[in-house]
């Protein structure tokens, strides 16, 4: 979830196909990760609700970002028949290939939600930064306004009038 003033707790996410619920957060999770094995062909719909499921609902909007990835489940493997040290030793690398590029889009994905949150926080703070420097102006004007009545004030009550 992008927005840190807000709970987490009326947000859920689902991801089923036309029997069955797959996968589901826990109430309270802001963030997560997940990994399904699914049939071939088949339909899968993935559910963002805001307030629907839990009883925690209260009628903010939210601001959620996602990443899903889908692989495929053929492994990378070796040429038909390979067998012996360094044909195992070659799959065992190509597991740890296969591990390391999901760490690394783990950590893009990561990167691009700080990238955006980021973006956020930026408008936010060019928003209170412009309402800082128009309080500002208007606090000296009016303190220029002020300061003047005051000096026309003092000059009516000191002036001295002369009478012939």
């Amino acid at each position: 979830m992008l927005d840190d003033e807000l709970s987490p707790d009326p947000v859920s996410v689902r991801l089923e196909n036309s029997q069955t619920v797959l996968w589901s957060s826990r109430m309270g999770d802001s963030e997560g990760i997940f990994e399904i094995v699914a049939e071939e062909g088949g339909r899968h719909q993935f559910c963002l609700e805001n307030g629907k499921r839990f009883k925690s609902r209260d009628g903010l909007e939210r601001t959620i970002g996602w990443a899903v990835r889908v692989k495929t489940s053929h492994p990378r493997s070796l040429r038909n028949g390979e067998q012996g040290p360094d044909a195992e030793r070659a799959a065992s690398l190509a597991d740890q290939a296969s591990e390391l590029q999901e760490a690394w889009e783990t950590l893009l994905d990561h990167y691009g939600f700080l990238r955006t949150r980021e973006g956020i926080h930026k408008i936010l703070s060019d928003q209170i930064m412009g309402r800082v420097v128009h309080w500002t102006m208007f606090e000296g004007v009016t303190l220029a306004l002020i300061a003047g009545g005051q000096i026309l004030y003092l000059r009516k009550f000191m002036e001295t009038r002369r009478y012939l």
